[in-house]
């Protein structure tokens, strides 16, 4: 009877600790949880593909930067300084959007996504006429800083030239481009590589974005595209004119 009783208690000890053991693996998955990603290897590769082209145009810019600080140091002579100096200035002023710029790109119509277009006698897609747009100065803004972001040298939307002082509003029912007034459909063109521009614009989502607003967009490249220059006043604020030895 001794030893029957000894053996139980021997059963009940072990199916304690067993208990003891569980219940103290629960406490410390409670106490300490382990956080699992949640995003998707999809949604990670694109996010790392999003950086690694950022990185890409940040070494492409220290390089032409470096290459430029490079030939101000070794100018042999005054005459390759100014030499130097007139090409900078005329790299400044395509970037400010002071003069017309020409070459490859691509053409991005935002269109009524209900409109068939058809093609004409000419094989070319026309733009569809369309209603009344929902769409507002955020969705402009967002795709303008994609194709810059993705090594656009210049844009310009219905004609009018993007600079880095550009505002897009919304002034009452309308969008307004600095002081000028567009209104739909709306044309962007975007000079630069078609092919990084285009890839640009599948990666961000923008086809599905303006889908939701019941609209499409159509992008084509170019080989050849001619964006003119920014014709809006310029207001000088702040700057002064730096006077010379000898000015009174």
């Amino acid at each position: 009877m001794l030893q029957k009783s000894r053996k139980i208690t021997f059963i009940l000890a072990i199916i304690s600790a067993i208990i003891g053991v569980m219940l103290t693996v629960q406490l410390r998955s409670s106490l300490h949880p382990v956080h699992k990603e949640s995003r998707s290897i999809a949604e990670l590769r694109t996010t790392l593909q999003k950086e690694l082209e950022k990185h890409k145009n940040l070494l492409a810019d220290i390089s032409k930067y470096n290459q430029l600080y490079y030939q101000y140091e070794t100018s042999l002579s005054e005459d390759e300084s100014i030499s130097v100096m007139k090409e900078e200035l005329a790299r400044t002023r395509r970037m400010a959007g002071m003069v017309g710029m020409e070459g490859e790109g691509i053409v991005i119509d935002v269109v009524d996504a209900h409109t068939p277009a058809e093609p004409v006698g000419d094989g070319h897609m026309p733009v569809p006429v369309v209603g009344d747009y929902t769409i507002d100065d955020e969705d402009l803004r967002w795709l303008v800083n994609i194709l810059f972001a993705n090594g656009a040298q210049a844009v310009s939307i219905n004609g009018h030239r993007l600079i880095a002082t550009t505002a897009i509003r919304n002034v009452g029912d309308v969008i307004q481009i600095d002081t000028r007034t567009i209104r739909a459909p709306y044309e962007i063109k975007a000079l630069g590589e078609p092919e990084v521009l285009l890839s640009a614009l599948k990666l961000e989502g923008v086809e599905e974005n303006f889908q939701l607003a019941n609209k499409k967009v159509l992008a084509e490249k170019r080989d050849k595209l001619m964006i003119s220059a920014n014709n809006e006043t310029r207001v000088i604020q702040f700057m002064k004119p730096v006077k010379q030895k000898g000015d009174s």
